[in-house]
């Protein structure tokens, strides 16, 4: 400007004015275009409208600042202000010049916060796809798992079948063990499977096979009981596998076999409230420090299916004896 001019202002003449343009043009970019809503039929008066409005506050407010500053020392001009119609004229023409760039600067932006956005969509799409062809792979792979489970139990339950028949007379016992492995594995793949719950007296029965089995296995030297009125729990239904885990968790880390350390699983109902009662001397020779995995799953379970309505606790008392209760009110659930 001070080539075209043949004369440079003062470093505060420039501030002054190109204060103002800076000002104007962003105004214009952030506030009036998005304003204006250009990507409507409302922009075709807003935004002739609103350019108006800048430029007409516009030519004021830089006219009488600078005249109010020059007039009071503040700062040096080269010609002082004039209010007439060729100074509006050359303030106005300035407002037009940096509002035209601040649209094309509007345009910019936009040009690349749509790219973006488009790359973001197509990034979205291809993940979507890509999660889609996972969920496919998944299907496929379950659907193979659910063949093989259909037809392993099958094969299984066919070969201990096998076994029982040609063990009855010659091994009644192990006869006996193996009808009662069968029975609890039935139990726990086909019960498990087809019903979110089960009625408790069948489990009850499975937890009975689970006794004998190991009470074979040890030579029928386990001191441990179970306890239960039929007619009492007859319609309860629970989630399958409560009663089960509790035992085999006695069976693993308790000690069973002294006559004077008895244990026992008792199960009550009452008003609603289910509860369930394990007592078992810890034993002292178990061969790897124990994190009852079991007992977690079965809070997970129960918090799942029961929420707030169901908890299980456990604790050790002085003379090692492991406490496992759990309560779950039926009535609420």
């Amino acid at each position: 400007m001070g080539v075209i001019r043949g004369a440079f202002a003062t470093l505060g003449n420039y501030a002054l004015f190109y204060l103002f343009n800076i000002l104007l043009f962003y105004f214009h970019a952030q506030v009036v275009m998005p304003a204006a809503k250009m990507k409507t039929m409302q922009a075709i008066w807003r935004l002739p409208l609103f350019i108006s409005i800048e430029v007409l506050v516009y030519i004021p407010i830089v006219l009488h600042t600078a005249d109010f500053l020059n007039k009071n020392g503040v700062l040096t001009l080269i010609e002082p202000v004039q209010f007439t119609f060729r100074a509006h004229t050359n303030v106005a023409y300035r407002a037009v010049y940096f509002i035209l760039f601040a649209t094309g600067y509007y345009y910019i932006l936009n040009y690349f916060k749509e790219r973006k956005r488009a790359e973001e969509k197509e990034k979205e799409r291809l993940m979507v796809i890509i999660e889609n062809q996972r969920i496919y792979a998944d299907l496929i792979k379950s659907q193979h798992a659910h063949l093989k489970a259909q037809i392993n139990p099958h094969f299984l339950f066919n070969t201990l079948n096998f076994i029982y028949t040609n063990t009855r007379k010659t091994a009644p016992e192990a006869a006996e063990a193996i009808m009662a492995l069968s029975e609890i594995m039935r139990y726990s793949i086909e019960e498990v499977k087809d019903h979110a719950q089960s009625a408790l007296i069948e489990e009850l029965e499975q937890v009975e096979n689970l006794i004998k089995l190991h009470q074979i296995k040890a030579n029928h030297g386990l001191n441990i009981a179970l306890k239960y009125d039929e007619e009492e729990l007859e319609r309860i239904q629970v989630i399958p596998l409560l009663v089960m885990t509790l035992a085999e968790n006695m069976f693993k880390h308790g000690e069973l076999g002294q006559k004077d350390c008895p244990a026992t699983i008792e199960l009550s109902f009452s008003e609603g409230v289910l509860n369930i009662v394990t007592r078992n001397r810890v034993s002292l020779h178990q061969a790897h420090t124990s994190h009852h995995i079991g007992l977690s799953n079965v809070r997970k379970r129960l918090k799942s299916a029961y929420g707030k309505n169901a908890r299980l606790d456990t604790f050790v008392t002085e003379d090692q004896y492991f406490h496992a209760q759990l309560v779950i009110e039926l009535h609420h659930a």
